[in-house]
């Protein structure tokens, strides 16, 4: 399980953070030893230079980045095993008002909703599903759906449609909120998670108790985002299912990535 890292300035966030049901930080020694078998100075900013060395290249997305050497690739995925990083997170209460759903790649969505219906099948109950996309559109190198829509949003729909669900998970309400794409200067970007986040909030949602789901391992960043940008009023639960490592080609690289963003979210 990830341990404490930093903890923020309390009388500063806790008018600005939400309340986690289960708190998440990443554990500064084993951060320091990560670090410096990576050549990372014990004197360097750590921030700065995670964002420079672990984050991938601006305009790249996930699936085309290239993996580490095989000597780093054992060093960080030995690391992230031990720190719980492809782990599952589960939850700590039978019952939230609204399970979360964050938007990303088909692949990803899909697997997100079979480990929500899993805790369902597990007696975990919530009374309405909300999906948090963007009107990305769809790539053809990692999306499904491409001959049925166009945008994430509109792969969500699908996705909920027609997994086969619990009868009476199935007859929840379901609600889908897309997030506009966005320019900035010449570029159009698709947006982030607090741009999703923030399309749900300008509903007005009452003050609920939400389960976010995402998957490993991407729940310890998307944990610190969420905790930034959703409102003292909510009380919130993070979850999502482990992976394994040999699955993905570029396993190291990616954990390393979202480790940095986790990082950085962190500060």
């Amino acid at each position: 399980m990830i341990k404490p890292l930093l903890l923020l300035t309390f009388c500063f966030t806790q008018t600005l953070i939400g309340l986690p049901v289960q708190d998440h930080w990443i554990d500064r020694v084993a951060l320091s030893e990560l670090a410096m078998a990576l050549q990372i100075p014990s004197e360097a900013d750590i921030v700065a230079e995670t964002q420079k060395r672990w984050l991938r290249k601006a305009g790249l997305e996930l699936w085309e980045v290239d993996e580490l050497s095989s000597e780093e690739r054992q060093v960080v995925l030995d690391w992230a095993a031990k720190q719980g990083m492809f782990s599952p997170w589960k939850p700590s209460l039978d019952r939230y008002d609204v399970a979360v759903i964050l938007g990303a790649t088909t692949p990803r969505m899909q697997l997100r909703l079979e480990y929500l219906k899993q805790l369902w099948l597990e007696g975990i109950r919530f009374d309405k599903v909300v999906w948090l996309t963007g009107d990305r559109p769809l790539d053809p190198r990692i999306d499904r759906f491409i001959d049925r829509c166009h945008q994430e949003c509109e792969a969500a729909r699908l996705i909920w449609q027609e997994t086969d669900l619990p009868e009476d998970m199935r007859h929840l309400p379901a609600l889908f909120f897309a997030a506009p794409m966005k320019k900035e200067g010449a570029v159009i970007k698709r947006p982030s998670r607090e741009d999703t986040v923030a399309a749900w909030l300008q509903t007005e949602p009452a003050p609920c108790t939400a389960l976010f789901v995402a998957n490993q391992p991407f729940c310890g960043q998307q944990f610190a985002v969420i905790k930034a940008c959703l409102p003292k009023s909510f009380l919130f639960d993070f979850v999502g299912p482990g992976m394994d490592p040999a699955e993905y080609p570029a396993a190291a690289a990616i954990t390393l990535d979202s480790l940095a963003r986790w990082i950085y979210q962190e500060h």
